[in-house]
């Protein structure tokens, strides 16, 4: 039996014609009409805060890196723009919610304020009041804000689909002095798996994965996924990795001394498929492989995310959503169905204990409203 470091040396050099044989075989233990299925999650993003006890190197997000767009630096969002997106999102017959932020963005006096304004004892409250208010309309939020307590998880179960956090990366020389987390506390590879391992122990149904060219190497990505791959196998509760690839942009320190290519990013996408086979799904985010969208299919990709009708990815700006039906259209001209899913994978709606009676209800309430617009 081979040991992390050989098995990590074996994934490393695949070839991508080999790499390519084994996803194709891969794909063919599934159902075959569920073989050329890839999926995506209509979404909206609510900004909260972009205030962050972390201040990572490679993040544009932060609140101290300068926005051309003043209103993109967030003490926090405020109630009429929240009304006003919840609006246009079931306009646009969106399902999900993703509620984002900086982490323990009321660390800082200025956001402690304005929530008091708003009578909110602190930020998980107010989030979890939204998360409240979204499903009162049938809108699934899937909140990423950062690491959070087993408390705030347990709580926030109730009232979210599913939930995430990027593991980003576990190389510990990327907290070093000089290393992109070196001021970011919340960025410890303990402690956001932790985070992973407490969403696990409570059932909820999660995504996380890797942040590629912040200062790791291809064996610190493969030994990532195969952390991964442990953690689902203990609590199953993973339903999807992402490969996400670091792009550069203005105002922020980082500047890598070798930009990670689309063609690195996407042969990561295809080891993760070896890892993960069939039972994870594999995602990159479809704004940032732009033109590479057939090679991602090729490369065992079987998701492309949540993309919005029209709000930002706030992480990166300047990259914006490809309309749905140009990925349509993509997928279409290479043998595949593109198809729309909820935030909460099918196979953990009735998986018992990952999907709250909450969420069951909002659920049936999409359905429903979706047969209504089949009948009318």
């Amino acid at each position: 039996m081979m040991n992390l470091s050989q098995k990590v040396e074996e994934l490393e050099n695949l070839t991508i014609k080999k790499l390519k044989e084994k996803i194709e075989s891969i794909r063919t233990e599934l159902p075959r009409e569920e073989q050329k299925v890839i999926t995506f999650s209509k979404n909206f993003t609510l900004s909260l805060s972009n205030y962050c006890q972390n201040q990572c190197g490679y993040c544009f997000y932060n609140q101290i890196i300068p926005k051309e767009d003043k209103e993109h630096n967030i003490v926090l969002i405020k109630e009429d723009k929240i009304n006003d997106f919840i609006q246009t999102a079931i306009r646009c017959g969106c399902t999900e919610a993703l509620l984002m932020s900086g982490e323990a963005p009321d660390n800082f006096k200025i956001v402690q304020k304005e929530l008091e304004k708003r009578n909110h004892v602190d930020f998980f409250q107010f989030v979890r009041s939204l998360s409240e208010t979204l499903l009162e309309v049938s809108l699934l939020p899937h909140t990423n804000i950062g690491v959070l307590t087993f408390a705030q998880l347990q709580s926030l179960k109730e009232f979210n689909a599913s939930m995430g956090l990027m593991i980003e990366s576990t190389c510990e020389s990327l907290s070093n002095s000089g290393g992109v987390h070196e001021n970011s506390p919340g960025k410890t590879p303990e402690n956001r798996i932790n985070h992973i391992k407490n969403a696990g122990k409570l059932r909820i149904p999660f995504t996380t994965g890797l942040l590629l060219g912040i200062g790791e190497n291809i064996q610190d990505r493969v030994k990532d996924l195969l952390l991964i791959k442990e953690l689902h196998q203990k609590y199953g509760h993973i339903q999807e990795v992402i490969i996400q690839n670091f792009t550069e942009k203005s105002g922020i320190q980082y500047r890598p001394k070798k930009s990670i290519t689309i063609e690195e990013t996407l042969k990561t996408a295809g080891i993760a498929k070896l890892i993960f086979g069939n039972e994870i799904a594999i995602q990159v985010p479809p704004n940032l492989i732009q033109n590479y969208e057939k090679e991602a299919l090729e490369m065992g990709i079987n998701d492309f995310g949540g993309i919005s009708p029209f709000t930002l990815d706030y992480i990166n700006p300047n990259h914006t959503w490809p309309k749905i039906n140009y990925l349509e259209k993509i997928c279409e001209s290479n043998g595949f169905e593109f198809r729309e899913r909820l935030p909460i994978y099918k196979k953990y709606i009735n998986k018992k204990g990952f999907c709250s009676e909450n969420i069951k209800k909002a659920i049936n309430n999409i359905n429903q409203n979706v047969r209504n617009k089949k009948d009318s």
